[in-house]
């Protein structure tokens, strides 16, 4: 069963950051899962292949502190990325599922 949830996509995760973006989504009641690679790469493709994937559109990428947003119809670039707001990122990803203001990273 697929379930509509924001894909995380990580490659050695800085665990506070990881910690902090999970908690962002959480916080605005938004399912995700996250899933470890075990070959190295970027957070920018991290980030597109888990919009790829995500049944909602929505994805991130994290490598070590720095993570970035896509939303798939969005190829271009990120919707956003960071390397310190991690928890507004998390919050952001959910918001844009729900249809929500976005805040400012």
């Amino acid at each position: 069963m697929v379930r509509p949830e924001i894909i995380i996509k990580t490659y050695n995760p800085d665990t506070k950051a990881l910690k902090e973006m999970l908690a962002g989504i959480e916080e605005e009641g938004v399912l995700y899962k996250v899933i470890h690679e075990q070959m190295p790469k970027d957070q920018m493709t991290l980030g597109y292949i888990a919009s790829q994937m995500s049944q909602l559109e929505v994805g991130i990428g994290i490598q070590a502190d720095h993570a970035a947003l896509y939303v798939k119809k969005i190829k271009d670039a990120p919707l956003f990325h960071t390397t310190a707001k991690h928890r507004k990122l998390g919050q952001n990803a959910a918001r844009y599922v729900k249809g929500n203001p976005l805040i400012e990273i």
